[in-house]
């Protein structure tokens, strides 16, 4: 790896990790000062809101990633950012103005136990000042910029976590201090957002580019959707069967077991330009294969981690009301394990402009997630959820596989690797009932550091190139 690269994972992967690190600080607090049925309205509002900077943005951003290369001159690169900022502004103020008039309809005719009034009309204020943040964290993203992009992000999620926290524990404001604590954080960062657009744009409206950039963007639109269902669609089906106290605690495993991505996404952060630059040259097949051995080595030792002393983080962090939580973690996070491999096969196709691909391997795992959940939910409950994410996850990373023309590629090492996590997992959660204490962590800590060998010399990584890489990047 390139010393830019290492330098760009390492200052990502601390944009990643401080605010996770924050959340998991405050996790005690806040399921001491909200009940699971107070997660549960929470995580099913976030569910509904994600999709928001989807449609809102209709994936022009991921266009400007890809097209802003191509434009030879600092005037044209400033045109483009401005010409798409102009635009997803204008788009995202017709649906902001549409969804107060319509939302609330949909949300009586459906019979969502949640109440627009007040939790999604805050959450929906929310998602309208953040919004905003995408094109200036791809134009620092972009330019390789990651100490702006990861200054500007932490910034806005650390002062997101104070006032929550204030108005949550000194003001006793409860979920609604939750929303209000996100609308008050979100609000100067709203104008900041602006301001850095003025300076590093020319604003300017060119039609056919909009129309280039859709033709581009709007072929990945189902596909994002599709993935978003994918991610979120078993809370949307789980709020119709169990009560919304048993979303709050699936949501907790979900968000333990997803606190993978951190390392997932700002490692890939750094490494999807780096794609497209090396893309048809002598050095992109070289490049991917050693990014992507160390990639997913790290990914697999995290997930067994997380898995393996589940129950220990839940019994740490969180009351005894959640406490069950832990039993989702080991299958939730097989879906992870698929994410992180989706993300380079999905970077491979990006940059082979196969984009369609994606798209229809997304729409493929919500076919398949929705139809689990549908039909085992009702008998299940929240473990049909679980699993669900797993199979259809799994079946997202064999499409996109097998779709991909990268000429040496292989599932050996990852199916190895995955089929010794659930012998793993099957041992430690079906067989051995190990209960909490000291002799059951040691035993666990010594299945790990076993298992990280195995990964070491499946991906066949060498300890000190790890270790070399580690040094590099933390220095």
């Amino acid at each position: 790896m390139s010393k830019l690269l290492i330098k760009n994972t390492l200052i990502y992967s601390i944009g990643e990790v401080v605010p996770r690190l924050l959340s998991f600080i405050l996790l005690p607090i806040y399921t001491h000062f909200l009940s699971p049925s107070d997660y549960g309205i929470l995580s099913y509002t976030n569910s509904i809101m994600v999709f928001m900077p989807i449609l809102s943005t209709l994936c022009l951003n991921s266009f400007l990633i890809r097209y802003y290369f191509e434009r030879k001159t600092e005037i044209d690169k400033r045109k483009l950012v401005g010409n798409i900022f102009l635009f997803i502004a204008f788009l995202n103020l017709l649906i902001f103005i549409s969804g107060f008039l319509f939302i609330p309809k949909l949300i009586i005719h459906f019979q969502v136990k949640i109440l627009w009034n007040p939790y999604f009309k805050l959450a929906f204020i929310a998602y309208f000042l953040d919004v905003f943040s995408l094109i200036p964290l791809v134009l620092y993203r972009v330019r390789q910029k990651s100490i702006y992009f990861v200054a500007l992000s932490l910034s806005k999620v650390v002062f997101q976590y104070v006032i929550i926290f204030i108005l949550i524990v000194f003001y006793k404001g409860g979920l609604l201090g939750y929303y209000y604590g996100n609308i008050v954080a979100l609000i100067p960062f709203f104008f900041i957002y602006w301001i850095i657009i003025f300076k590093n744009c020319i604003f300017n409206f060119n039609w056919n580019e909009i129309k280039e950039g859709l033709k581009f963007s709007l072929p990945l639109l189902p596909g994002a959707v599709a993935y978003l269902l994918l991610s979120f669609s078993d809370r949307i089906i789980l709020e119709r069967y169990v009560p919304i106290s048993e979303i709050g605690i699936y949501s907790i495993a979900y968000t333990l077991a997803f606190s993978l991505n951190m390392v997932i996404y700002s490692v890939y952060k750094a490494i999807e330009p780096e794609i497209f630059l090396k893309y048809a040259t002598l050095d992109f097949e070289r490049f991917i294969l050693k990014s992507k051995s160390i990639f997913f080595l790290i990914i697999y030792t995290g997930a067994l981690f997380i898995s393996l002393f589940s129950q220990e983080i839940f019994s740490l962090m969180t009351s005894k009301s959640y406490a069950k939580g832990y039993l989702y973690v080991p299958f939730i996070i097989i879906g992870v394990i698929m994410t992180g491999q989706n993300v380079i096969f999905g970077g491979i196709l990006t940059a082979e402009k196969r984009t369609k691909i994606i798209g229809i391997a997304a729409l493929l795992g919500f076919i398949v997630s929705v139809t689990f959940n549908l039909l085992f939910i009702p008998q299940f409950g929240t473990y049909a959820a679980a699993i669900s994410s797993a199979i259809s996850f799994f079946v997202v990373n064999l499409f996109l596989y097998f779709k991909m023309n990268f000429s040496k590629k292989s599932l050996k090492q990852e199916a190895l690797a995955l089929a010794t996590y659930l012998l793993i997992m099957y041992l430690f959660f079906i067989i051995i009932d190990l209960q909490l204490s000291i002799n059951g962590i040691l035993i666990k800590l010594l299945t790990f550091i076993l298992y990280f060998f195995f990964l070491l010399k499946i991906f066949k990584v060498k300890l000190e190139t790890l270790f070399l890489y580690l040094k590099t990047t933390l220095l």
